[in-house]
């Protein structure tokens, strides 16, 4: 390798790396806000660094969670941006003394590849005491909805029963505390 092709070279990954390309780049944490959507007030959540991955993680299928008071966990589905797939909590969000929404964070590490798939965003929670709450979930690919807040009534998507398909949809998971 010539001494110009080295700098050239040696130039190239700087750049990748301060622009975020490359490497574990696709891994991307969005903090938990908290507050009313009536009022649009938020406070931050938690940082990059809180919000980590937990040992418990459950998929689209599993509908019916059971954690124990302190437990944290996450609700982990697939997702590929390339597509334009993404998953939002929506209202009502779940019952504040049971369940803390810590953030929610995105792994794409599996589908930055050209033509490759894969990919998943993770929502993640502490359980905080017994009871039972509902996360309810919004499913937007292809582009279908708007985001988190595109719930009207009466609601334009179905509440999903299976996996994740081409049409947008409501995931709804019952989490027992317990």
């Amino acid at each position: 390798m010539t001494m110009k092709t080295r700098a050239l070279f040696a130039g190239s990954a700087a750049l990748l790396a301060l622009t975020g390309c490359g490497g574990s780049a696709g891994t991307s944490v969005e903090p938990a806000t908290t507050g009313s959507a009536a009022t649009g007030a938020t406070t931050p959540g938690p940082t990059a660094t809180e919000s980590s991955a937990p040992g418990t993680v459950y998929g689209p299928r599993d509908r019916a969670v059971t954690v124990a008071p302190g437990e944290e966990f996450a609700l982990t589905l697939p997702a590929d941006p390339g597509l334009g797939q993404d998953w939002y909590l929506t209202d009502p969000e779940p019952a504040a003394g049971v369940l803390k929404y810590r953030g929610k964070r995105k792994d794409y590490a599996d589908s930055q590849a050209d033509g490759a798939t894969g990919g998943t965003q993770s929502f993640d929670f502490t359980a905080l005491a017994e009871g039972t709450a509902t996360v309810r979930l919004l499913w937007c690919p292809m582009n279908t909805c708007g985001g988190p807040d595109d719930t009207a009534s009466p609601s334009p998507f179905p509440t999903a029963t299976g996996t994740p398909g081409a049409a947008a949809a409501f995931y709804v998971f019952q989490v027992t505390v317990r």
